[in-house]
């Protein structure tokens, strides 16, 4: 069994009731692609919220995740919020107005401090992230991993909700986008899902996304290997030593040539939910991570990779022993 070290003790989610198929997304000029192309991509469906609010999820997953794994308020050092800016919650359905002006004191109701307050965490401080895109429930996990090693905290909860605003489109860039939110506990030593590397890459050169559209796809799949390979050797292994991946949502055929170029060879990928949740955005790894352990997949010893790219432009891997 490996010492004990910083781990991901538990994760869980919570999406809203309803869900739309990817024709019916199309049917509604939500997608940009032909939803026969996002089909043969390997998506069915995503879900969206219609009277949930980012708050009433990211609350919901919090709560779960304490009750699940047994943990009191009172036990909870720092919460780290990441999701939704501030202004998507200042008013149920309104959640994507920009008319609500940004003079009001509406600026400083932040999801944050009122997580703190509504799950009673009243020993926690409080942090948010923000500008990391896809990216950022890994950056929290990183952050509380490195407090908890530096600071001596003894568990961080991580909380994200991430809503698409109701006027916009449901794809970026081939992949069909989910509401979701989830919460993460990182306890400061645990045996299972120890926390062994973690590497993030920024190229600020891709800060426009819309314009530098194409350049992004050809970056992509380059940069993604070096990652996942850097985050293979931070972790002390080797290519053969990896025994799952754990993917964020993005099309299954962009996994299927970036997994030709990866070089693990007994590896296996763990795709199950891009069909059935779409890009959940910040929450996909953690959210599979959790389903992938519901379903007996995973084992104790097990290598895993987890991995996760994000507009702005940031590459990310963690490394794992389950």
């Amino acid at each position: 069994m490996s010492a004990p070290g910083p781990c991901i003790a538990m994760a869980a989610y919570a999406f809203p009731t309803e869900s739309r198929s990817v024709r019916e997304l199309g049917e509604a000029g939500l997608l940009h692609s032909d939803a026969t192309t996002l089909e043969h991509f390997g998506f069915a469906q995503v879900h969206v919220a219609s009277s949930e609010t980012p708050y009433e999820l990211a609350l919901r997953a919090a709560s779960v995740v304490l009750a699940e794994h047994g943990a009191a308020a009172e036990s909870v050092d720092l919460l780290l919020y990441c999701g939704t800016p501030v202004l998507a919650f200042a008013a149920r359905g309104a959640p994507d107005d920009p008319a609500r002006s940004l003079a009001t004191m509406d600026r400083f109701r932040y999801p944050a401090t009122r997580l703190q307050y509504d799950l009673g965490l009243t020993r926690a401080s409080v942090m948010a992230l923000d500008q990391l895109a896809c990216t950022t429930l890994f950056s929290a996990v990183r952050l509380a991993r490195a407090l908890c090693l530096s600071e001596g905290l003894d568990r961080v909860l991580c909380v994200s909700a991430e809503f698409v605003p109701s006027r916009c489109g449901r794809e970026a860039i081939y992949n069909c986008t989910s509401d979701a939110a989830c919460a993460v506990i990182v306890d400061r030593e645990g045996t299972h899902n120890r926390i062994v590397g973690s590497v993030q890459v920024t190229k600020g050169y891709y800060w426009e996304c819309d314009e530098r559209r194409d350049e992004i796809v050809a970056s992509y799949f380059p940069t993604a290997r070096y990652v996942i390979a850097e985050t293979v050797r931070q972790a002390g292994w080797n290519a053969g030593d990896v025994d799952w991946v754990i993917p964020h949502n993005v099309s299954a055929r962009s996994w299927q040539i970036l997994w030709g170029l990866l070089g693990f060879p007994r590896a296996r990928l763990w795709s199950c939910n891009i069909a059935r949740d779409g890009h959940t955005l910040a929450g996909d790894n953690f959210i599979n991570l959790r389903d992938a352990l519901d379903s007996g997949a995973l084992h104790t010893g097990d290598r895993l990779i987890l991995f996760s790219y994000g507009y702005g432009a940031h590459w990310t891997g963690l490394a794992l022993e389950a």
